[in-house]
């Protein structure tokens, strides 16, 4: 069992939960940035019976000149998640940009400070490998052409070559003008501050020749439990999204989905990963696929039959799902995706048990 110490950002997030719970299971310590003193208390009791693997640092402002002073002191390994969320901010530079990519710049300066690291992994987001405006089907891939979208919001064509371990230089405007529209302005915002920041994350690594090696997890759509929703109410991202496409009549998310334990699983993985390259970054995409069960027609089978109390709207005919090439991910990583099934159970059943309280 691994005594080693593991810093950790993002823990009060969806996925970030998940990833301090699986990383205490494995059986390492972790120390956990907060931004307040007062969110300090809900994570102990989230993880109670770990209190002595438990260790915090309240940093305020990742982008703050030596915010993070002696917080990772001692730690081997990072695992960065904590990133602005869509719809949650108004101006573009100030809640979105300077957050994912100052504050992402300012704790890979501070691992290269810290002699003790050994590898840093950065949550990303699938979009960070897709342009700004797509159509609405087609493909992704990690080593390829990509012709697709993930959003109504996006609609330009698109034609994109990625390779392994890197990421194409997609324009973006830091100054460009956003839609009115709240849910396309917000959308917009975060896949720009998403696109920017992983770039950023790709030019500081050949940049400053660090001694640990990085990895990138590009997930799609990540559903599943939320180990912090306390009420029906507190349903938000992803999962919101999910939901609020079984009450509509077609979906409005496409179906490139990933269980949120999957996600965390692939973080523990990517610390066992061997790297011969140096100097620059490793990346993986992240998606279940349809030979998972995956498709809208099926998702909808399940949950009526399951869940017959659930007045679910949605009827087809349904879109094909995108494709997500996560051959990298399954061959270096050791990724096996869980299937539609345990991943909805594990959505709708938390859903649902909330729901009855009312």
């Amino acid at each position: 069992m691994s005594r080693s110490l593991v810093f950790i950002t993002g823990a009060t997030g969806f996925i970030g939960g998940h990833v301090v719970a699986q990383t205490l299971e494995a059986g390492y310590r972790v120390r956990l940035s907060v931004r307040k003193e007062s969110q300090i208390n809900s994570l102990k009791e989230l993880f109670a019976g770990h209190e002595a693997e438990l260790d915090f640092a309240v940093i305020p402002d990742f982008a703050k000149p030596g915010a993070f002073g002696q917080a990772l002191q001692g730690a081997e390994h990072v695992f960065h998640l904590a990133s602005p969320l869509p719809w949650k901010g108004s101006d573009f530079k100030t809640d979105y940009l300077g957050p994912a990519v100052e504050g992402t710049i300012a704790l890979l300066d501070a691992a290269k400070a810290t002699p003790t690291i050994k590898r840093v992994v950065v949550m990303s987001s699938v979009l960070s490998l897709i342009p700004l405006k797509a159509p609405e089907s087609g493909q992704f891939t990690a080593k390829g052409k990509k012709k697709d979208s993930l959003s109504p919001c996006y609609s330009l064509p698109l034609s994109l070559s990625l390779s392994e371990g890197a990421n194409p230089s997609i324009p973006v405007d830091p100054d460009m003008e956003f839609p009115s529209d709240p849910f396309a302005n917000g959308g917009l915002k975060y896949h720009a501050s998403k696109i920017l920041a992983h770039r950023a994350v790709l030019e500081w690594v050949p940049e400053n020749r660090p001694d640990f090696h990085v990895v990138t997890l590009n997930p799609a759509f990540v559903f599943g439990r939320n180990l912090h929703q306390k009420s029906h109410d507190q349903i938000d991202g992803t999962n919101a999204v999910l939901w609020q496409s079984l009450f509509s009549e077609t979906p409005v998310v496409p179906m490139a989905p990933v269980d949120v334990r999957d996600v965390a699983l692939a973080h523990l993985k990517a610390l066992g990963l061997e790297i011969d390259e140096e100097h620059s970054v490793q990346e993986f995409l992240l998606s279940a696929s349809k030979a998972a069960g995956w498709d809208w027609e099926r998702v909808v089978s399940f949950a009526r039959a399951k869940y017959p109390s659930l007045d679910i709207k949605l009827k087809g005919p349904y879109d094909e799902p995108p494709t997500v090439e996560t051959k990298r991910a399954a061959e270096l990583l050791g990724m096996q995706w869980r299937s539609m099934e345990d991943t909805m159970s594990s959505f709708l059943d938390q859903q649902v048990a909330l729901r009855s309280q009312l």
